[in-house]
């Protein structure tokens, strides 16, 4: 057990995120629902016929079903590096397959609640194959391209800190307590449901998260080089190029660790001119 000198923890912020984005997400949506619904109607006037406002709304659902789903899987890329083309393309379409086949489902319950099932399953699985598959693709597909693209553009290498840095950790070894230099440390990693402290020649868990423990330390000398590890870029000897957008990083005790390229450019920015470089 590790218990740290300086313990200033930040509180998780996702809770009200998702509250911000559901509330943005459904202003939209209940826009184009209200623009969708006029359409219908200046429609009816043009051809002649009823318009039945409860239809139409009935017709509109999967606008608001996009709002829990978005929402959920905002939450899931929170914690992802979409580092890749495949991991991409899964965040795309799962939220597609899924959402055109509970669409149908949803629907008819509310045909069945508030309209005297006038409307069966086949009707509602053709007309969103016919009418809303396009819509789909486009939101799910904008959303995940746009999270990536920003995302990257101020990649999340660093745990910005609030407080001053820690200095020092006790370690709880049995019925030893040692008192570590965080200068000393060469990289730490996630272990979940701990985390592991590296030094030069031994090994410590700690009971932490990786994104608190990086919150009290020195985000110069502590950089993200993937989502599981923060090295200390002082022990770094070098870094060579895998010809991927991945490098290889030569620690000064020997260890080799991968350098994510989600985290490359940040990484070669703060590496001190006066390290050697093996391109």
């Amino acid at each position: 057990m590790v218990n740290t000198i300086v313990n200033n923890k930040a509180t998780p912020k996702l809770s009200e995120d998702i509250r911000k984005l559901l509330f943005v997400l459904s202003g939209v949506f209940f826009f184009i629902v209200g623009l969708t619904i006029l359409q219908d109607f200046l429609e009816s006037k043009r051809y002649s016929y009823t318009f039945y406002f409860n239809e139409s709304i009935l017709f509109k659902t999967i606008w608001f079903l996009f709002i829990p789903i978005l929402a959920v899987l905002y939450k899931k890329m929170k914690g992802e590096t979409l580092d890749s083309y495949g991991k991409t393309a899964v965040f795309i379409v799962s939220p597609i397959v899924f959402h055109f086949f509970i669409l149908p489902f949803v629907a008819v319950v509310f045909s069945v609640l508030f309209y005297e099932g006038r409307y069966d399953l086949y009707k509602f699985f053709s007309y969103t194959l016919a009418h809303d598959l396009y819509k789909l693709v486009i939101v799910y597909t904008g959303f995940v391209v746009g999270y990536k693209y920003f995302s990257n553009r101020t990649p999340n290498m660093y745990i910005t800190a609030s407080k001053p840095a820690l200095n020092t950790i006790v370690i709880n070894n049995g019925k030893e307590n040692v008192l570590v230099n965080v200068e000393d440390i060469t990289q730490i990693t996630s272990d979940t449901p701990y985390i592991t402290i590296h030094l030069k020649d031994k090994k410590y868990l700690h009971s932490e998260t990786l994104k608190s423990i990086c919150s009290e330390l020195d985000k110069s000398v502590f950089v993200r080089v993937h989502k599981s590890t923060v090295v200390n870029i002082t022990k770094v000897s070098s870094f060579k190029s895998r010809l991927n957008g991945d490098y290889d990083l030569q620690l000064e005790n020997g260890d080799l660790l991968r350098l994510s390229r989600t985290y490359a450019a940040d990484f070669k920015k703060c590496f001190s001119t006066g390290h050697r470089v093996n391109l």
